[in-house]
């Protein structure tokens, strides 16, 4: 793991013999195991972390700290915010065809620093969030970013979170990088995809539970021949044709520029992630074959499988706490929480 030394963020660092607010806690009543949930980065696939999240709520199991890349950010400073899982689906129901999902684009002209800005998308998290800080936050929070100026990881845990997770999801290639005090940041997913060390090294943590929705290279050998590999040109999938008429004016088809781009990162971020997972004390890995990167329209497959995935992991994380499994619903409504009004943004 590659991480910059940012300062440790007061209080959030506490043991049993710490203060709290209301006077500080029995001090002969045992106290609940500190749980950290690393989030990763995937694009459309973290739709997933919201029904893992979804699970983890139902179950009452309690998150002291969040560390997310990339979508994994983007989700877990919803969650920090106090967003619960049916305003976290909410939002995700709000791109419900690929034309939502255009309007939320602003390409970059002429496209030198990358094809989008991803402000129109960081204004749609910022209606939800507003200007909050990370100080302001329900549940401490650190987002990771490449700083393409030093060459490594920046942990962002301080001062406006919209700006931070911008930073941390722009996709190099895709979108230009993010300005912030005269640095340049691009996606965090370059050096920290599941960032599950760092949460052990900011945080007195007992236990961390790590959700990885990226393709291990398990998944990629026995995923369908051209899900990874090149497409079949035997028995092709509809539209195929089509596809291969605009291949030459699309940078992100099979071969072409931003696809090798984005394959030659994954060789290298699939490598930290397993390093990673070693380090967690449980692996949710919510993954089907189908799933994309861009793929947000289909969000209700994404949070079912983050669902299945934390459900099945579910004993393992209730083994941390020393409590037993309960009998969880395939599918519940959730109790509101106090998150601000969500709603889509793209002007």
């Amino acid at each position: 793991m590659i991480t910059n030394l940012n300062p440790i963020r007061p209080g959030w660092m506490r043991n049993a013999e710490d203060p709290v607010c209301g006077g500080g806690a029995p001090p002969l009543e045992k106290q609940a195991p500190r749980i950290g949930l690393a989030l990763s980065g995937g694009g459309a696939r973290g739709l997933a972390h919201v029904g893992v999240i979804e699970v983890l709520e139902e179950a009452g199991i309690p998150i002291a700290a969040i560390a997310g890349t990339s979508m994994g950010a983007y989700v877990g400073a919803l969650y920090a915010a106090g967003c619960g899982p049916s305003d976290l689906e909410s939002l995700a129901r709000e791109i419900r065809d690929r034309r939502t999902l255009l309007r939320l684009l602003d390409p970059v002209f002429p496209p030198t620093t990358g094809l989008i800005r991803g402000m129109k998308i960081r204004r749609h998290l910022e209606r939800t969030l507003g200007s909050r800080s990370f100080e302001e936050l329900a549940k401490p929070l650190l987002v990771v970013a490449a700083d393409l100026d030093s060459m490594a990881a920046h942990v962002f845990d301080s001062g406006p979170v919209g700006p931070a997770v911008h930073a941390s999801a722009a996709i190099p290639g895709l979108c230009a990088p993010v300005h912030i005090d005269g640095r340049r940041f691009t996606d965090g997913g370059a050096v920290e995809p599941l960032p599950v060390g760092l949460l052990r090294e900011r945080f007195a943590l007992d236990h961390v539970i790590a959700v990885n929705v990226m393709p291990t290279t398990e998944d990629i050998r026995s995923c369908p021949k051209g899900m990874f590999s090149p497409p079949d040109t035997k028995s092709p999938r509809p539209g195929y044709w089509l596809r291969r008429l605009l291949r030459p004016f699309n940078l992100l088809a099979f071969g072409n520029v931003l696809d090798t781009f984005r394959r030659a990162l994954m060789c290298a971020q699939l490598g930290l992630v397993e390093k990673e997972c070693r380090s967690a004390d449980v692996v949710v890995h919510p993954f089907f074959c189908e799933s994309t990167w861009f793929d947000f329209e289909n969000f209700d497959r994404y949070i079912r499988a983050g669902r299945a995935a934390a459900v099945t992991a579910l004993p393992r994380i209730l083994a941390l706490l020393g409590r037993p499994t309960p009998n969880l619903e395939t599918r519940h409504e959730n109790p509101a929480s106090p998150c601000p009004e969500v709603g889509l943004h793209t002007a």
